[in-house]
């Protein structure tokens, strides 16, 4: 039996949570084994011209932790009705306000911040944007295809 797109795609949407829910509940940094290697490459790019206010760890940290709540956005939102796409965003605040609080404490070598929420819920907006862009898309591609018909 072949499975379904459904099923495939929820596969990959528990991997994800599971995922997540390790990282941010991981007893130390995540990025505690790559740190040292990170700050020799953005030093290494400023050594070659990369102006400091370009690049930092905190600003990779920012970047990642966007990166992180996209695919949030996108799960949430591709299953919901279009209107109620901002329930994604909305969701993603409180899970990692909730996260936030969580390694605050109970994770005493974790570092909660606020940067952390703002940077969350922008990767989630940027998921559920994307959900509806691409609805919007195929339904002009799709009432074209109605109409030559």
């Amino acid at each position: 039996m072949k499975p379904s797109r459904h099923h495939v795609t929820m596969v990959l949407a528990v991997l994800y949570f599971m995922a997540l829910a390790a990282m941010v509940f991981w007893p130390s940094p995540v990025d505690r084994p790559v740190d040292g290697a990170l700050m020799q490459v953005i030093a290494w790019l400023h050594s070659h011209g990369l102006p400091q206010w370009f690049i930092g760890y905190r600003k990779v940290e920012f970047a990642a932790n966007i990166l992180l709540f996209v695919p949030f956005g996108f799960i949430i939102a591709v299953r919901l009705h279009r209107i109620y796409w901002w329930v994604a965003v909305a969701a993603a605040a409180v899970v990692s306000g909730l996260i936030e609080l969580t390694q605050a404490m109970l994770l005493p070598e974790r570092v909660p911040a606020w940067s952390d929420i703002v940077a969350n819920t922008s990767g989630a907006l940027i998921g559920a944007v994307l959900v509806l862009t691409l609805r919007a898309v195929f339904t002009r591609s799709n009432k074209r295809a109605d109409a030559r018909q």
